[in-house]
């Protein structure tokens, strides 16, 4: 499991990632090998990272384990929690995230955009409300994302959209789709959808 986790985030946090790797519950069901854009892989691109591929599990199986003293290592393990297959605890997982961004969030935070919990789309909204407020370096790393993640930024779109279709059409507007919302509201202060380089 050690290696699936270092091979899910930039190399520069290799040693926050072996200590976030220490304490997880075992699994329940193994991980599958899916990763978040496999299915599409060939005809949507990788998923980059500052220049870096990385291979993020679609879903995991494994307890959060006791927090950390390593605040970087923390948030590690926070990132890899937003893959769990419990709900709830995606949602904490998010919940510390959001509370003190970092540059390689991004693709954690994203990927929830594209999923099926309203409720966790809508503290990406929350979040994404107050985007502009966030330090440059933070804004920078959601443009740069988009930038060198098109196609990955269109599914993501399109899954937003099938999950408003299939589940909240008749609830909310697409606009008010907390996902989509979201989604909409980072290209507005990064400004707007953008190509590869």
């Amino acid at each position: 499991m050690t290696q699936r986790m270092l091979e899910a985030f930039p190399g520069a946090l290799e040693t926050s990632v072996r200590m976030a790797a220490v304490g997880l519950g075992p699994e329940d069901h193994p991980t599958s090998s899916s990763l978040i854009h496999e299915s599409y892989q060939h005809s949507w691109g990788s998923l980059l990272l500052g220049g870096e591929t990385l291979a993020i599990p679609y879903r995991h199986y494994q307890a959060p384990g006791a927090c950390l003293e390593d605040l970087q290592a923390e948030h590690v393990r926070q990132a890899w929690l937003t893959r769990s297959h419990d709900g709830r605890v995606r949602e904490h997982a998010l919940t510390t995230l959001l509370a003190t961004p970092a540059p390689w969030h991004v693709p954690f935070v994203v990927q929830l955009c594209g999923e099926y919990v309203v409720e966790i789309g809508a503290l990406v909204q929350e979040f994404a409300t107050c985007l502009a407020r966030q330090p440059d370096q933070i804004i920078a790393s959601y443009r740069d994302f988009w930038i060198w993640n098109p196609r990955y930024i269109e599914l993501t779109h399109a899954r937003a959209a099938s999950y408003w279709a299939a589940y909240y059409r008749r609830k909310s507007s697409f606009t008010l789709y907390p996902p989509n919302a979201a989604l909409r509201q980072i290209e507005a202060v990064i400004g707007g959808r953008r190509g590869r380089p």
